[in-house]
């Protein structure tokens, strides 16, 4: 029997041959690994020659398995998620585990930041490094843990876990609110200093959309305070300065406060969820898998306590 080394002479080798089998494209295989299509061709062309067989038929369509590769290429993925999960288990108990977290600064500021105390005293040992970002991540692009997602759930280049429904209500602080006692009611909510969040990088409902999902449409919606980043209106809102559109599981914890209140009685649920995100490719251990359970546990007490209000 030839030594394993001899048959295929680096990790290289296996490493494209596993990139290759899961996206079928040398080019994709090679953004993955950061090398060249040409030095992935050549790792494959060099597995297959010392193996004495071919691992993928090269058609006009794209690539196709052999039958011998369909069962090499298998077994080097689960030997390569093996040898992962326990390198990566033995680095966790030898040192701190960091998560890299990319949101939006408004998930940052208002859910995040004034819930991750009671995460950190749970695990003291998990770490973070956080990136506010005002799009929406691209693992091709950018390196990250986890960050969150509007839709349906089903993309290909993530793992998602729903966390909150899209739910959104006219917000203003109480002061306000006893100046302005006409934003109680919708059909003349329209006549308020409305504070607009038109974000460059992400497209959300608007106060248009909503009147208008709300059964009570209006022309004119363009007055008022226009910011280019959510944040800015809701602080605005907490500032008396006028009635903005609230997500409810950013701005649940200001409701409970008191510091703002729903005016309008009037609750919009768009039909979409909010996820939190993963990598497709990326192996989940136990440090992920706590800080997941965590926010999808946070938000679920988060309704329950808002309900309870109503």
């Amino acid at each position: 029997m030839r030594p394993l080394r001899r048959i295929l002479p680096s990790l290289t080798c296996l490493y494209a041959i596993d990139a290759v089998a899961r996206h079928m494209s040398f080019t994709s295989a090679a953004r993955e690994l950061g090398l060249s299509q040409p030095a992935v061709s050549k790792s494959i062309r060099l597995a297959e020659e010392n193996l004495g067989f071919e691992l993928f038929e090269r058609r006009p369509g794209g690539l196709a398995y052999t039958v011998k590769g369909r069962e090499v290429c298998a077994e080097i993925s689960v030997s390569l998620s093996r040898l992962f999960e326990v390198t990566n288990q033995a680095s966790e108990d030898a040192a701190e585990t960091v998560l890299r977290l990319v949101f939006s600064s408004s998930f940052v500021s208002m859910w995040l930041l004034p819930r991750l105390s009671e995460f950190t005293r749970r695990y003291p040992d998990i770490t973070f490094r956080i990136s506010e970002y005002s799009g929406r991540p691209n693992p091709a692009e950018l390196e990250f843990d986890f960050s969150s997602r509007l839709g349906d759930g089903n993309w290909h280049d993530v793992k998602a876990w729903e966390y909150a429904p899209e739910v959104l209500y006219a917000v203003a602080s109480p002061e306000y609110v006893a100046a302005h006692p006409e934003v109680l009611d919708i059909n003349s909510l329209h006549k308020a200093t409305l504070l607009h969040a038109i974000e460059a990088k992400r497209n959300r409902m608007d106060w248009a959309g909503w009147f208008a999902t709300a059964g009570k449409p209006h022309s004119r919606l363009d007055e008022g305070m226009i910011f280019s980043d959510y944040h800015s209106a809701i602080h605005a809102a907490l500032l008396s300065q006028g009635v903005a559109l609230g997500w409810e599981h950013l701005v649940g914890l200001f409701v409970k406060e008191n510091r703002l209140r729903c005016v309008a009685k009037t609750k919009v649920a768009t039909g979409q969820n909010f996820y939190l995100v993963t990598p497709a490719e990326r192996q989940i251990g136990h440090h992920h898998r706590l800080f997941r359970d965590w926010v999808i546990e946070q938000a679920r007490n988060d309704r329950e306590k808002l309900a309870m209000l109503e």
